[in-house]
């Protein structure tokens, strides 16, 4: 890693804010008790991570709050644990959903729940028309991506809420705001959902750490009993250095949420109208309008988007072509799939995504340099028609 690299993949992971890790640090230093203890040590532990958890709880609206390993363990008992606290029947989700909720379909038939994935827009967001067509009595849990993260898109909330209240008004509502959480202005209560999953990685926080917010009328069965920690709900010695490194990033991005977004959002627009000057086909993908201020999700035709990713990378330029969670796996990509993209134009598409640290300078350059490789690709292209026998 050279000064000068440029990082444009903050929906993958983002780096962490300094006020998060001397945090972090004090507390593995001076407040290394075990909260559970009722010692002095344990005691001071226990008073950092209860005024961690509260703050975490205000900042959803939330009336309960379980503190989790990340975004992945919080949408498995957000979506698993409320299933499984009903009797079997139908689990509704996106078929561009987010792999932490898709991959729990065998989990969910375990206990004879059945994982719908319900057709989406070219957007990526599910119709509420589309939604109101799979509802029904038997419909147990509702999953949705609230700012996708390969897409950006922002789903129609108010208007799907609605229609699961009057068809569907037992099922158990849950929003995966991983992506979206210290960027975009959310209150669970408002929304009228009953749970939502926040990941520490993704604004600024430590990896490994993250929550699971609950309303006052959530139902949820615990999936990891172990020592009755977290209200029962998930045992397990609790990461107090980390839900304070979570809630000391919260509280800085949640702050200055404003400010971040106008900022990212006025960078995603720059770098999609720099690109879209050089290359007058490009295609941004998402929603126009109702869509996350960081994300800039596009194709160039014609160009191989992990083939640029990888040229750029060598020149200190590092972005995304999909979801980084499935780096490293060979397939189809099923987000771009449900969009309905064909295997031409899905191998096109890259992910650039920008955080509050990032300049327009920083844009400006990293642009440039996207320029000059896809240009060059683009000249490669017909000698390697040519050659292809």
């Amino acid at each position: 890693m050279t000064d000068d690299a440029i990082y444009l993949d903050h929906a993958a992971t983002t780096p962490a804010a300094p006020e998060a890790i001397a945090a972090m640090s004090e507390m593995q230093e001076r407040c290394f008790g075990n909260p559970s203890s009722s010692h002095r040590f344990g005691r001071t532990a226990r008073q950092r991570l209860d005024d961690a958890r509260e703050f975490l709880r205000g900042s959803v609206g939330a009336a309960q709050l379980v503190l989790t390993s990340g975004g992945t363990e919080a949408d498995l008992l957000g979506v698993a644990g409320a299933a499984w606290a009903r009797p079997p029947g139908r689990v509704l989700a996106a078929a561009s959903d987010h792999a932490a909720v898709l991959a729990l379909r065998p989990l969910l038939a375990a206990r004879r729940h059945e994982l719908v994935e319900l057709p989406v827009t070219d957007h990526g967001d599910v119709a509420p028309e589309t939604l109101f067509h799979h509802l029904g009595p038997d419909v147990r849990v509702v999953s949705i991506l609230f700012g996708h993260n390969e897409l950006g898109t922002l789903p129609q909330l108010d208007e799907l809420v609605e229609l699961v209240r009057r068809v569907a008004p037992d099922a158990h509502l849950h929003v995966d705001l991983v992506q979206a959480y210290g960027k975009v202005d959310f209150d669970l209560d408002l929304a009228g959902v009953d749970s939502v999953a926040v990941s520490g990685h993704k604004l600024r926080g430590p990896r490994g750490v993250g929550f699971l917010a609950l309303s006052s009328k959530a139902q949820i069965t615990p999936l990891q009993p172990g020592g009755g920690q977290e209200g029962g709900l998930r045992g397990g010695t609790e990461n107090v250095a980390g839900a304070v490194g979570l809630a000391t990033a919260a509280e800085w991005m949640l702050t200055h949420l404003a400010h971040h977004a106008a900022h990212t959002d006025a960078l995603a627009a720059f770098a999609f109208d720099e690109l879209a000057h050089a290359f007058q086909d490009a295609q941004r993908l998402g929603h126009p309008q109702r869509r996350l201020p960081h994300v800039l999700s596009m194709r160039i035709p014609g160009v191989v988007g992990q083939t640029l990713q990888h040229r750029c990378d060598e020149r200190g330029v590092a972005f995304s072509t999909g979801a980084a969670c499935h780096t490293g796996h060979e397939g189809e990509n099923h987000v771009l799939r449900a969009i309905r993209l064909d295997k031409r134009a899905a191998r096109e598409v890259i992910r650039l995504s920008f955080g509050p640290t990032t300049t327009r300078d920083e844009v400006r350059r990293a642009t440039a340099i996207i320029t000059d490789e896809a240009e060059h690709l683009l000249d490669l292209a017909p000698r390697r028609a040519r050659e292809t026998p």
